[in-house]
């Protein structure tokens, strides 16, 4: 059987597609968020922590960190203590635009933190995961598998702007 040769047209629109599938697949932290949480002072969380997954409960649940979440459905969220990745564990970061005109921050992680995000999602199935910048709770979601992609698309930013400053500051570390 011959192979096709890869022509630009074809490789860029590859790319789209696999971009588009891994963002759609994680996009279930963006359609499951829950934006608008917010860590405090008295959490625990840094505002100086530009990135994190966290296991998350609505239990109280002793040593884990509690959070305020302020959309609906409110009250409060507790993180496990560890985070499962950080900003170490991001490759490159990219802000982009859904369909509706809201800042998405779009994460590549290394083979290392890809490996510790297949890890954290098995040890987390049907439980939720929580992503956490500058010290605030942006997304929850429940695990429905291991997720074992190298892509993930956040949302609950404040803007584009905020996107693309966070993109920068995630980029500048690798």
């Amino acid at each position: 059987m011959s192979r096709l040769p890869a022509s630009p047209r074809f490789s860029a629109r590859r790319r789209t597609l696999l971009l588009g599938a891994a963002a759609g697949a994680v996009l279930v932290l963006a359609g499951c968020a829950t934006s608008g949480a917010s860590g405090s002072a008295d959490t625990g969380l840094s505002s100086s922590t530009l990135f994190e997954l966290r296991g998350a409960t609505t239990v109280p649940t002793q040593g884990w960190i509690k959070a305020r979440l302020s959309e609906p459905p409110g009250g409060d969220i507790y993180l496990a203590p560890r985070a499962a990745l950080d900003a170490g564990d991001v490759q490159r970061a990219s802000a982009q635009k859904d369909a509706a005109g809201r800042a998405v921050l779009v994460l590549q992680f290394s083979p290392t933190g890809t490996a510790r995000l297949a890890a954290a999602s098995r040890e987390l199935m049907g439980r939720q995961l929580a992503a956490v910048l500058e010290g605030r709770v942006t997304n929850v979601a429940s695990v429905q598998g291991p997720m074992t992609i190298n892509t993930m698309a956040l949302t609950g930013l404040s803007s584009f702007e905020d996107a693309v400053r966070l993109a920068n500051l995630l980029s500048k570390g690798n």
